[in-house]
């Protein structure tokens, strides 16, 4: 299933990759990878996951306080957002438009 990242998801997703790998290269790796895992969950069964707002779903990112939020329609998936779980609740609600 194809999906397209909103620029303001992908900026955020740029920065917290580029975050963790000046902490240490490996973890900036894993954080990208653990990423695309739930990507790749996501766009596996795009309807598995539970509703959080409207149609938006989330999509834990496995070993970091992170989350995909997406829609999806017919076989097109857009990221909302690469959220913190633990930093401004709600702040992506108005990409929801």
């Amino acid at each position: 299933m194809r999906y397209t990242w909103d620029a303001q998801a992908e900026l955020e997703y740029i920065e917290a990759a580029e975050y963790y790998g000046r902490i240490d290269p490996d973890l900036g790796d894993r954080f990208v990878q653990a990423v695309e895992e739930a990507i790749e969950w996501m766009r596996s069964s795009p309807e598995v996951f539970r509703r959080i707002e409207g149609d938006a779903r989330k999509v834990r990112v496995k070993s970091f306080p992170y989350a995909v939020i997406y829609r999806f329609e017919g076989s097109e998936l857009n990221i909302v957002t690469l959220m913190h779980l633990h930093r401004r609740p709600g702040y992506w609600r108005d990409r929801l438009g």
